[in-house]
Formats: structure tokens, sequence, C-alpha cells
């Protein structure tokens, strides 16, 4: 289990449902299928109450800043709402790796 992200931005799209964005340091120097790939079909979300959650990832997105660092955006679909991820809380992979 692998640390995605810490959470810095959720909003809801209309089209695609929940989507949580965050970056990582540690990953900006991974292609987009191996990110993809790390972050798999499933996520933990660990909050700073120690709540935990799980849910499935309904599409990935990556973009690269003109800084070099990896932008990511993970689609956690219309069953999870925008208020149900907090800023701050952290992104695991539950694939294995």
């Amino acid at each position: 289990m692998g640390k995605i992200m810490d959470v810095s931005l959720t909003f809801e799209s209309k089209d695609e449902g929940t989507i949580i964005v965050g970056t990582n340091k540690g990953l900006d120097h991974l292609t987009y299928p191996e990110i993809k790939k790390m972050i798999g079909n499933k996520i933990l979300i660990k909050y700073a109450n120690q709540n935990e959650m799980i849910l499935s990832v309904s599409s990935v997105q990556i973009s690269t800043s003109m800084a070099e660092r990896k932008n990511i955006g993970i689609c956690v679909g219309k069953l999870a709402s925008p208020d149900l991820v907090q800023v701050g809380a952290s992104i695991y992979s539950l694939e294995h790796n």
C-alpha cells in the first residue's frame, strides 16, 4: 500500500461525479501508465482523525505543470460527494506492488 497523494482539492463534475486532486513529489518521475497502475481500482482515504474509507476509482487524469510536477486527479464517481473527502486527507493505493 503506497501513498498516492494528499488531497488539495475536491470538486464535483456534472458528468464524472466527484474528483479528488493532489500532488506527490515522489511520483513526479513516474509516467502516466505507472501512476495509473499504482492507483489501481480502489483507493484508501485516511483522515486526520484516523477514520478511513475505501472508494472505487472510475478514472484517473494526470497533468504535468510547467514546473514538471504531476497533478493527479482521481475520479470516484457519483457515489461519493465532494464533502466526504476533506482537503488534507491522505490517499493510498490498495494495489500490491
